[in-house]
């Protein structure tokens, strides 16, 4: 009867102490929310070797019942809150997409040499963040644009800059990373790609704008 109900006890507890931990990382240690929460599981954690006392009781039984239902909530308040969140940001981020105003890269964007835009720069949301895109070609290798950018970067001396060079089945990518060392950061990233015999690379040079605030209600 004791092995039946200690691993319930302890999987509750340890699953409220899990959702008190991601709740901390999003939300100040003031969170009302999270306190309780944090309150809830230490004292389940005191109340776990009275459980393992008398197992097979009925008030045992019913105060397992009563953390595993406080755990399923505190689980459905956490998932609502996450869900709320990703909603405001995604409506805010919309937003930020429709509004009006130039579709222009940073002013210190590096030359890009022999290259041919696709058009005119535009506005996506990408990995919930709304980003400045250029795509366009070049008869430049990958490294060379890479090279170009590398070598602006350190002429200018207030850039930071990084790169990785990528090659997948004879594909060649050289993603070079450039960022401002003054607030606001800005920052700009050019992705080179060119296929096995190809002498085309394809270019893409992408800026994120300021994510927005979404405030807090």
């Amino acid at each position: 009867m004791y092995s039946k109900y200690l691993p319930t006890v302890f999987v509750v507890i340890s699953l409220l102490l899990a959702l008190s931990t991601r709740a901390q990382d999003g939300n100040p240690l003031e969170d009302p929310d999270l306190k309780a929460a944090l309150k809830q599981a230490q004292e389940m954690q005191k109340n776990a070797r009275e459980l393992q006392k008398n197992p097979g009781s009925l008030d045992t039984r019913k105060k397992i019942a009563d953390m595993e239902a406080a755990a399923k909530a505190e689980e459905a308040r956490q998932e609502q809150e996450e869900k709320h969140e990703k909603e405001k940001l995604q409506a805010a981020l919309q937003k930020q997409l429709e509004a009006p105003g130039p579709v222009t890269l940073p002013d210190w964007t590096p030359a890009t040499p022999q290259f041919h835009a696709a058009g005119k720069p535009t506005k996506k949301i990408v990995d919930e963040e709304v980003k400045i895109i250029q795509t366009g070609t070049s008869s430049l290798t990958p490294k060379e644009l890479a090279d170009g950018w590398e070598a602006a970067a350190v002429a200018a001396n207030n850039l930071n800059h990084g790169r990785n060079n990528i090659e997948v089945n004879g594909k060649l990518t050289t993603i070079m990373f450039l960022s401002t060392r003054t607030d606001p950061v800005q920052e700009i990233k050019l992705e080179a790609s060119r296929e096995p015999g190809g002498k085309i690379t394809q270019v893409e040079i992408s800026s994120p704008l300021p994510k927005p605030d979404i405030g807090s209600e």
